[in-house]
């Protein structure tokens, strides 16, 4: 983990708002955010909190109405010409579950094409190591009855990738305060 080995100290990839939360929680502030877009490539804000008060997550690890919530925002992404040709992607903080739910449900109400064109993905924070979206959607799956604190390395490391893929605007969605 960072703290352990050679660490880059300047990051390019996300607006300086974004890679905030990695650079304090994992790299004690050490990273010096580099990437900042021209005024007309931006996106504000940078970080957005969709708080799903129904939300539940069900015996197969899923929140539907999360994934409702990021299908209907998706939509309206796609059409908005203010961001024609961005690069959306979702990561599911709760395994692949929630994310095949969301890829089925986004897939059955926008089209084909414009996904692809979009690079459309989704998946656990495992299918974006190494990658990047310009935006990125982060679908909690708990809520406030079925959640644990999930601790240790493999944990910090799976936020750290979910929480670093979006390079100008990240979504969190959740059902839990």
């Amino acid at each position: 983990f960072a703290a352990q080995q050679v660490m880059l100290r300047e990051h390019f990839r996300c607006v300086p708002a974004i890679i905030a939360y990695s650079n304090r929680t994992f790299y004690k502030d050490n990273i010096q955010p580099l990437r900042i877009p021209n005024v007309s490539d931006r996106i504000d804000p940078p970080l957005v909190d969709i708080y799903v008060p129904q939300g539940y997550r069900d015996r197969q690890d899923g929140n539907d109405q999360e994934a409702q919530a990021i299908a209907e925002e998706i939509s309206a992404i796609l059409s908005n010409p203010e961001f024609d040709g961005r690069t959306i992607g979702v990561v599911s903080l709760l395994g692949m579950e929630q994310a095949k739910r969301i890829d089925a449900l986004v897939r059955s109400t926008c089209d084909a094409g414009e996904l692809r064109r979009r690079r459309f993905d989704c998946g656990d924070a495992r299918t974006f190591q190494g990658s990047e979206r310009d935006i990125m959607f982060l679908s909690m799956v708990v809520d406030s009855q079925n959640c644990r604190a999930l601790s240790g390395n493999m944990f910090d490391q799976r936020f750290n990738v979910a929480a670093s893929r979006a390079r100008d605007r990240m979504y969190l969605v959740r059902s839990v305060k």
